[in-house]
């Protein structure tokens, strides 16, 4: 199998599961992100990102995609009395 054969199976899937176009980019920021809003730990995050060939931080900076607010909500749930 190709590399454009698999990009192919993954976008025609993707499209009708979501009816979004998806490419294997975007699949990985939202896997991320989804991440980033469970309650995974930083040695699962860390783990992740070892997995995928980058670092934590290119983690957090280029495959995170959850808004500022998100970011913050657990600081401001710790200093919410």
């Amino acid at each position: 199998m190709t590399r454009q054969q698999l990009y192919f199976i993954v976008a025609k899937a993707t499209y009708d599961a979501t009816g979004r176009r998806m490419n294997p980019h975007l699949i990985r920021d939202s896997i991320v992100t989804h991440l980033r809003n469970s309650n995974a730990s930083e040695k699962e995050h860390e783990a992740l990102a070892l997995y995928m060939g980058h670092s934590l931080e290119m983690q957090k900076s280029s495959y995170d995609r959850r808004t500022h607010e998100q970011k913050v909500a657990p600081a401001i749930k710790l200093i919410k009395p």
